[in-house]
C-alpha cells in the first residue's frame, strides 16, 4: 500500500474546480498519478470503473491506494511513463503499419469490453494511452458494468469507437457480431456517428474555438485559423500585383506568396440576390477542407474565409488555402514510365476513393486539375465549391456513380492507364 502522507505533487495536470483534480506526484521517489475528488459519488464512480476494468483483464493503470485524506477522496494510480493519448499517437510520424497494429489492439480491447458487458461512456481516443506498443484504457469514472439494456448500449458503444478509426486501419473482421443483420446495423450506426461528428465539426468551423477564430461586423465576416495573421484590408491590393492563375467570370484565382486565394465574383444582380439566401461556395470550401483535414483526407490546408458585407448583404468573398507543389493527376501519370510507379499510383487512387466512400464524401467536380500529385506521389484534392458529405445512402450511391464516371473521363478511351483503373467501376 502506498502512503498518501508522503505525497509530493510535481504538477497539476487537470483541475475542475469543485469536482476533481489530477496531479503528477512522487511518493518515496516513485512517480504516480493521483486523482483527488471533492464528491464521494464521483470518487466511487472512478474507483468502481477502474476496478471493473481490472476484473475484466482490460489493460488499465494499476491502483496502488485509495481512501480519504484531509477531507478529499483520492485514488493513486500507476503512472504510465512516456505514454501518449491515442490522439497524439495517431498525429505522430509513426508508420501506417504501426498505427494499424495499434488500432487492432483498440478494437480487440473493445471486443473484450463488449463480451464482458462493460462500456466506456466517453469512448474517444483521448481516453486511451499508448506506450511502447501497448494500449491502456483510462478514465474509470465513465466506465460502467451494464445491468440494463445491455445489448443496445454495448452495441452503440462499440459502433462509436469503430467510427473513430481511419478506414485504412480497419480489416474486414472488425466486429463481434455473428449475424449479417447485426453487422448491417453496426455499419449504419458507424455511418450515423461519422455524419454526426462531421456535422458538428462543420458548425465548429463557423465559431470561435481553440482552432478557429471568427470576427464579424456590418462590413465583413472573417473565419480563419486562430494563429494565422493576414491584412484583410489590403486583400484587393494584393490582387493588383499577384500572379493570376485563373481570371473567370465566376471567380478569380491568384497567388500571394505561398497562399492561393480564390475570389468569388458577383456575376449579375440575380446572382447577388441568390447569394443572400444560400451558403457561399467559399464558405463551403472552408468547412469542407477543414473537415477533410480532421479526417486526414488529402487536401490543401485552408487558412481563411473572408466575406465583404454592406449592412446585412453579402458581397464579394474570398477563400485562401496553401499552395500545393504538384501537377494534375493525368499529367503526372503520363510522365511515368516505370511500371512499379504506375502500379503505386493506381493503388493510391484506389486508396483515396475507398476513403472517400467510407466518409460518404462527394467532391462535385472530380476533374484532373482538382486532383494534384506531389513529389511523393500523394494525391491531394482541391476546389471544394460543390463538395458535400451525404448521409442518405441512395443519394450517395447516385452521386458516387457520377463521381467515378467523371474521374475516369479524365483519360481518353485509348489510354492504357484507363484500362488499369476501370475496376473502379466496381466501387459503384
Amino acid at each position: 500500500m502506498v502512503d498518501i502522507v508522503n505525497l509530493k505533487i510535481s504538477k497539476v495536470l487537470r483541475e475542475i474546480p469543485g469536482k476533481r483534480r489530477v496531479v503528477d506526484a512522487k511518493i518515496d521517489n516513485e512517480n504516480f498519478i493521483v486523482k483527488f475528488f471533492y464528491n464521494k459519488g464521483e470518487y466511487l464512480k472512478e474507483l468502481n470503473g477502474a476496478l471493473n476494468l481490472r476484473n475484466a483483464n482490460i489493460p488499465t493503470p494499476k491502483i496502488f491506494s485509495f481512501g480519504i485524506f484531509s477531507n478529499e477522496y483520492y485514488i493513486i494510480f500507476q503512472k504510465i511513463d512516456k505514454a501518449f493519448t491515442l490522439d497524439q499517437f495517431l498525429a505522430s510520424n509513426e508508420s501506417s503499419a504501426t498505427k494499424q497494429v495499434i488500432m487492432k489492439q483498440v478494437l480487440a480491447l473493445n471486443k473484450k469490453m463488449y463480451e464482458k458487458n462493460i462500456i466506456q461512456e466517453d469512448n474517444y481516443f483521448k481516453n486511451y494511452l499508448y506506450q511502447n506498443g501497448k494500449v491502456y484504457l483510462i478514465d474509470g469514472g465513465r466506465v460502467k458494468k451494464l445491468k440494463f439494456f445491455k445489448v443496445i448500449r454495448k452495441f452503440l458503444n462499440f459502433s462509436l469507437i469503430s467510427s473513430k478509426i481511419n478506414p485504412e486501419f480497419l480489416s474486414k473482421n472488425t466486429t463481434s457480431y455473428k449475424y449479417n443483420f447485426i453487422e448491417f446495423l453496426h455499419k449504419k450506426c458507424v455511418d450515423l456517428y461519422l455524419y454526426k461528428e462531421i456535422s458538428n465539426f462543420q458548425k465548429k468551423t463557423l465559431r470561435n474555438s481553440t482552432q478557429f477564430e471568427k470576427n464579424t461586423s456590418l462590413n465583413y465576416l472573417i473565419l480563419k485559423q486562430r494563429n494565422f495573421i493576414f491584412n484583410f484590408n489590403s486583400i484587393d491590393n494584393f490582387l493588383m500585383n499577384a500572379e493570376i492563375i485563373k481570371n473567370g467570370n465566376t471567380c478569380t484565382v491568384f497567388r500571394v506568396d505561398d497562399l492561393i486565394i480564390k475570389r468569388y465574383n458577383i456575376k449579375s444582380i440575380w446572382h447577388f440576390i441568390k447569394m443572400q439566401f444560400i451558403k457561399s461556395r467559399g464558405k463551403n470550401s472552408w468547412q469542407i477542407s477543414n473537415t477533410l483535414q480532421l479526417h486526414n483526407l488529402p487536401c490543401a490546408k485552408p487558412y481563411f474565409y473572408f466575406e465583404k458585407r454592406f449592412l446585412f448583404f453579402k458581397l464579394t468573398s474570398y477563400f485562401a488555402m496553401e499552395r500545393i507543389d504538384g501537377i494534375s493527376i493525368v499529367s503526372y501519370q503520363e510522365s511515368l514510365e516505370n511500371k512499379l510507379q504506375i502500379e503505386k499510383l493506381k493503388k493510391n487512387i484506389f486508396k483515396l476513393l475507398n476513403k472517400l466512400i467510407h466518409y460518404k464524401f462527394i467532391h462535385g467536380d472530380f476533374k484532373e486539375t482538382n486532383i494534384l500529385v506531389d513529389k511523393k506521389m500523394q494525391l491531394i484534392m482541391i476546389d471544394f465549391d460543390k463538395s458535400f458529405f451525404s448521409m442518405n445512402q441512395s443519394i450517395y450511391n447516385s452521386r458516387l456513380k457520377r463521381q467515378i464516371i467523371r474521374f475516369l473521363s479524365n483519360w481518353n478511351n485509348k489510354s492504357k492507364f484507363l484500362k488499369t483503373i476501370r475496376s473502379l467501376e466496381k466501387l459503384i
